[in-house]
């Protein structure tokens, strides 16, 4: 098994086989305006009987600022199609006098032991975190 650092953090080939999820969407609505937050999570993270993930980044840089996040999915969510999903729901940080909220469920993704096949569920209504949500 090779390592690779990456500023100091430690990634194995093994995590790099672990399930991730894309978290695309757009913040809310704030002092007239929304950022996107583009990003995937990072691996999952055991948790009893079920995981959660790390949803790290920044937004795009509008109307001179940007905002930054650090928060963590909940847990699990199955889907019938034997995939999952996460809610997520956190503020980024305050700049310029306000900040913005994203929420939302993650796009599905397979477990370790699941094969990868199209899903279909009711949590998949196209949106990602931070479109369900578009006023604070």
């Amino acid at each position: 098994m090779s390592e690779n650092k990456t500023q100091g953090y430690q990634f194995t080939d093994d995590m790099a086989r672990m399930h991730v999820h894309e978290h695309t969407g757009l913040t809310s609505c704030n002092e007239g305006h929304c950022h996107i937050h583009p990003g995937v999570t990072g691996p999952p993270i055991p948790d009893g009987s079920s995981h959660y993930h790390q949803i790290i980044g920044q937004t795009t840089y509008d109307r001179g600022h940007y905002h930054v996040y650090n928060a963590c999915s909940g847990p699990a969510v199955m889907l019938p199609c034997g995939q999952h999903t996460h809610f997520a729901s956190f503020r980024t940080s305050f700049n310029l006098g306000h900040d913005h909220m994203i929420e939302g469920y993650v796009k599905a993704a397979p477990g370790e032991t699941h094969p990868h096949k199209p899903c279909y569920s009711p949590y998949d209504t196209g949106e990602t975190p931070g479109t369900a949500t578009q006023s604070k």
